[in-house]
């Protein structure tokens, strides 16, 4: 049987990356280590496919097209401004506050005059303002370098350069749009987008419209196929399919842990800077399922070679031979490189999932990933799950090993190694006749047993 094609690895990976995305509940350096976006630099959460989803859809494009003829149609209002000088009348006098202001600070020279000017801070243009606000910069920052290379996913903004150019120009030069106050310096209303909304010039309905468009796609309230054609479109997932397994295979697991948790369970979102990609939160029992990928979290996998220097009488002679050998070859590396030869063991698991009860470790699930159906690269993860199994302990002051050997069970409530393959065939309804039972828990999944937790909403229904 082949193997799971990269084709059908990359639907489930888009889908699960959407939704943690939209609940801001995955580890944005996670993302951008793993999966980069054609042209976009950064992705903090799904806000930005967001903007760029409303920016290139055929409203704003079409909107952009009537903006250049439209825009010199910009409504004011007339309004009277009172100014005091001295010395000179600008305008009409008015002669009451005139009077008064003359007379109570004894100066002939003061006047009081009326001038009429322009109010550009009417509600429409508010409307507009931020609208073109949204457009300007998404184009300026998110959409700078994927314009620049022409990338086919910009659809119908692509055939626009002139139209993009224009928009810059008219929101940062034009001399109507900068008289219009800043949008950081107001909010748009309900009030405003409904005098907006009401307006008789067709130029205001329409960025009334836009506006709330963008709020309700902020909000969550959005087509799901288009979002997720524009993820796909502007993924650029892992080269090599064994990167990309080893993603859905950390995202099977992560909706594993979804499905078998109670509905108290809730994924919280991630600080700036965490090392954990995801963490699940009980806050009524204190609970906690913190999960890592290609990081040792809060274990350790690393062992000394001083441990080795210490002689054991009872040691059996191939171990002995082992010990000596690795205590020579550390010794010889240190004489002749100036080097220290300093650990005889160290690894890093593909996935490891850390549950806290009341803040104390009580369950580990470490996990090995091989995009493989083989029966040798099989062999080779089950021994180096079953090496961090053994060899992982707690990270601060060199701490005790979560299994203890001695008595051939885990110091902690469980201690459980999975191993992930793309396809187990060869040892389906073997597990089950093995006579050897090891002191941890061990299970064997594949890429069908994950198929299961990863499927779309779509396909669910």
């Amino acid at each position: 049987m082949s193997r799971t094609p990269k084709e059908k690895l990359v639907k489930p990976v888009a889908t699960e990356l959407t939704n943690y995305l939209k609940d801001g509940t995955i580890n944005p350096q996670f993302i951008e280590n793993q999966i980069q976006f054609k042209g976009i630099d950064k992705l903090q959460d799904l806000e930005t496919i967001f903007k760029i989803h409303f920016v290139l859809s055929d409203e704003v494009v079409e909107f952009m097209k009537k903006l250049p003829r439209r825009v010199r149609r910009i409504k004011t209002e007339r309004q009277k401004e009172v100014i005091q000088r001295r010395g000179e009348v600008r305008g009409k006098i008015d002669w009451s506050k005139t009077i008064r202001k003359q007379a109570s600070s004894q100066d002939r020279s003061i006047f009081t005059c009326q001038n009429p000017s322009k109010n550009y801070d009417v509600p429409e243009n508010l409307v507009l303002k931020k609208l073109l606000s949204i457009i300007y910069f998404v184009l300026e920052n998110e959409l700078k370098r994927p314009i620049e290379e022409d990338y086919e996913w910009l659809k119908g903004l692509r055939k626009e350069g002139d139209l993009i150019n224009y928009l810059k120009n008219v929101y940062s030069k034009n001399v109507h749009i900068n008289r219009i106050k800043d949008p950081e310096e107001y909010t748009v209303s309900e009030r405003d987008l409904s005098k907006a909304q009401n307006s008789r010039k067709d130029f205001y309905k329409d960025a009334a419209n836009l506006l709330c468009k963008y709020r309700r796609l902020i909000r969550g309230n959005y087509n799901k196929t288009e979002l997720e054609e524009l993820l796909n479109e502007t993924l650029i997932m892992p080269g090599d399919t064994p990167t990309l397994f080893e993603l859905y295979s950390v995202f099977g697991v992560l909706k594993k842990i979804e499905s078998e948790g109670d509905e108290n369970f809730q994924l919280k979102k991630i600080d700036k800077g965490s090392e954990e990609i995801a963490v699940f939160e009980n806050e009524e029992k204190e609970t906690k399922i913190t999960v890592y990928h290609d990081s040792t979290g809060n274990e350790r996998f690393f062992e000394k070679l001083e441990k080795l220097k210490e002689e054991d009488e009872s040691r059996i002679e191939f171990l002995e031979r082992f010990r000596k050998a690795n205590v020579e070859h550390g010794e010889l590396v240190s004489d002749m490189l100036d080097e220290d030869e300093g650990s005889i063991y160290g690894g890093r698991p593909d996935i490891l999932i850390e549950y806290h009860e009341k803040g104390k470790l009580n369950k580990l699930l470490i996990g090995e990933v091989k995009y493989s159906e083989g029966k040798q690269v099989f062999k080779k993860g089950l021994k180096e799950l079953i090496e961090y199994l053994y060899f992982v302990r707690e990270k601060e002051n060199n701490g005790k090993y979560h299994l203890n050997i001695k008595k051939e069970k885990p110091n902690l409530e469980e201690l459980k190694g999975i191993l992930i393959v793309d396809n187990k065939e060869f040892i389906e309804n073997k597990t089950d006749e093995t006579e050897h039972q090891p002191p941890f828990k061990l299970e064997i999944y594949d890429s069908k047993n994950l198929e299961d937790y990863l499927k779309t909403e779509k396909e669910e229904n």
